[in-house]
Parts: C-alpha cells; sequence; structure tokens
C-alpha cells in the first residue's frame, strides 16, 4: 500500500502542473474516515476534468490510462486485505504498479505523441 500512496503523490504532482492545475486530496491523512472516499472520487473526476486541459490529446489519453491503472492497484489491494494475498493477486497490482510509473514517466518526460493509439 505504500507505493500506492507513493505513486499517488506523483500523480498529485503532476496534476498540480497542469496549465490548469488540478488539485486532488491525500487518500489517507490521519483521522479522517471519510477522505479515502472523497479523495477516490475526486481522482476519477479529474478523467473528466483533464478533458478541458488545454493539453494534447495523447497527454489527455495518458493521465486517463494513469488514473485507471491507479485505480485498478488500488482495487486488488484493498481486495488482498479482504479476500487474503492470492499470488495472482499481488501479483496483478505489482503489475498496474509498474505501468503507473510507466505512464508517470512518459508524462514527466513528454514522450507522447499525438497519434491515434
Amino acid at each position: 500500500m505504500e507505493a500506492l500512496l507513493g505513486a499517488h503523490a506523483f500523480v498529485q504532482a503532476l496534476l498540480e502542473d497542469l496549465p490548469l492545475p488540478v488539485t486532488i486530496p491525500d487518500p489517507a491523512p490521519e483521522g479522517d474516515e471519510d477522505t479515502p472516499t472523497q479523495a477516490l472520487l475526486a481522482l476519477n473526476r479529474v478523467r473528466r476534468i483533464i478533458q478541458d486541459e488545454p493539453i494534447t490529446e495523447a497527454r489527455k489519453r495518458a493521465f486517463n490510462h494513469l488514473i485507471l491503472d491507479w485505480f485498478t492497484a488500488y482495487e486488488l489491494l484493498v481486495l488482498t486485505k479482504v479476500a487474503g494475498p492470492a499470488p495472482w493477486r499481488l501479483d496483478a497490482a505489482e503489475f498496474s504498479l509498474d505501468r503507473v510509473v510507466t505512464w508517470i514517466e512518459l508524462i514527466e518526460e513528454g514522450d507522447l505523441e499525438d497519434d491515434e493509439s
């Protein structure tokens, strides 16, 4: 879960660096039980908000994929807590986090071309 929270911090930083900065809450500040839900809903709203950013379509898609991969890792780690750490769940969560890192690197480095992919 620590890697997931670290990835969330990177996502927050990328969103704050957009031409129209987007701020989302931390997923788990101490003492606020509703915050994970609020943070998750806020991150999901970013998928719509990003469409209004003055960035290329490729960057918009990259942000959408980044967020979806982060959600995939989150859901798998939550399921692991509830149903147990089956090897495939842990492998799939790790794979999703690897994709999150890849999307972060692509967005940071600007290695995105506006094609039809």
